[in-house]
């Protein structure tokens, strides 16, 4: 694995690029259930195994984080997950385990990934009939009531996904989803405007409510999130108990990760970067599922440091960017820094961070600071 530092920890990211249904914002790649294969179903899961494999081989160690995302992973059922995350923990268990399921995936046999998971993320997204149906959803509210109880009932921490700011939605229901999701009581609950990315139906008949009306509904939904005991710790993640997501954590400060799966990607050093990306489909995935590897400059990483950590309550820990930098974040950034509103941000001598005020106005921030390099 080119551009792996052995001495630091490593993330396993597993994609599994089937659904029952693509929903109609969705850009990811993923297959719905009315075109796939069965037999390219089983190619792919033999094809990640021997991967895994031969990653167990080089790395030796547990990884610190798993994650297995989609498309949806409870497409391929229970059992499959077992018998990859069986494989994946072959070297020991993970500090944290997740795997996404949509709510019509969650049931009661959900008991069987709990000696290989730790924490289930569950995209709700909305609980209103009419917002569904915005959305191309394959589900509806009493689907998704019944996977939150079966979820609060299971002994896993689980997330929940929620949607916001969708064409034609009141904020009064989005506040509804959330006191209505966090009365299951999740540890953790993602919150997201809905995006419209080229090449999505939703984009075809539907258009944006505006930049302004989306930070009022954020605005309003963060304050409802505070009020219920979420800590605000990303700027679309919120945690209870100090259950943050590790996994993504690891994305958020740079660390190191594996992506198997068409799309994935993978980033693997600490000062250097080596970025890697699989093929753009099953198939070709199937048949060479080697890594396209792109080794990032030095200004690409320092940007890509500031735009990730930046995203997070902790903001840029000053220590850790010396280290990795071999400069001082404050001589780098002063003149920068003094040209920003100073509710925007928190600065002292260990870190730099952005209020809540400057997470709605992050990329104006990063581009601020990037005239720096």
């Amino acid at each position: 694995m080119e551009g792996l530092d052995p001495s630091r920890e490593l993330s396993l990211y597993i994609h599994v690029p089937f659904c029952h249904k693509k929903c109609d914002y969705c850009a990811f790649y993923s297959i719905a259930e009315s075109c796939l294969d069965r037999d390219a179903i089983a190619l792919y899961l033999d094809r990640i195994k021997a991967s895994i494999k031969a990653i167990n081989k080089e790395y030796k160690k547990p990884y610190y984080t798993i994650f297995v995302g989609g498309g949806n992973p409870g497409i391929i059922g229970y059992e499959n997950l077992v018998s990859i995350l069986s494989l994946a923990e072959e070297n020991g268990m993970p500090e944290e385990v997740t795997v996404e399921l949509n709510p019509e995936d969650v049931t009661d046999d959900i008991k069987k990934l709990k000696p290989y998971v730790s924490r289930i993320s569950v995209g709700i997204q909305s609980l209103s009939e009419k917002n569904l149906r915005t959305l191309g959803r394959n589900t509806n509210k009493e689907i998704s009531i019944k996977a939150l109880g079966i979820l609060s009932r299971s002994g896993l921490d689980f997330n929940a996904d929620i949607m916001t700011a969708i064409p034609g939605e009141e904020i009064e229901e989005s506040l509804y989803d959330i006191k209505t999701i966090a009365s299951f009581k999740p540890d953790h609950i993602s919150l997201y405007c809905l995006s419209f990315e080229e090449g999505t139906p939703i984009l075809e008949r539907e258009r944006p409510i505006g930049e302004d009306m989306e930070a009022l509904f954020l605005l309003k939904c963060w304050k409802e999130l505070s009020s219920l005991g979420y800590e605000h710790y990303e700027i679309s993640n919120f945690a209870r108990n100090g259950k943050r997501s590790l996994h993504n954590m690891v994305y958020w400060h740079l660390g190191q990760y594996i992506g198997l799966g068409p799309t994935a990607e993978s980033s693997l050093g600490y000062d250097q970067i080596v970025s890697m990306r699989n093929t753009e489909d099953l198939i070709s995935y199937i048949n060479d599922p080697s890594f396209q590897c792109e080794r990032l400059t030095k200004e690409q990483v320092e940007e890509e440091f500031l735009i990730v950590s930046l995203r997070c309550k902790d903001g840029i820990d000053k220590k850790e960017y010396k280290n990795r930098f071999l400069i001082d974040f404050d001589s780098r950034y002063a003149d920068a820094i003094s040209t920003l509103p100073k509710h925007e941000y928190i600065n002292n001598n260990e870190r730099f961070s952005l209020t809540e005020e400057g997470m709605m106005r992050l990329d104006r921030i990063i581009l601020s600071l990037a005239m720096s390099f």
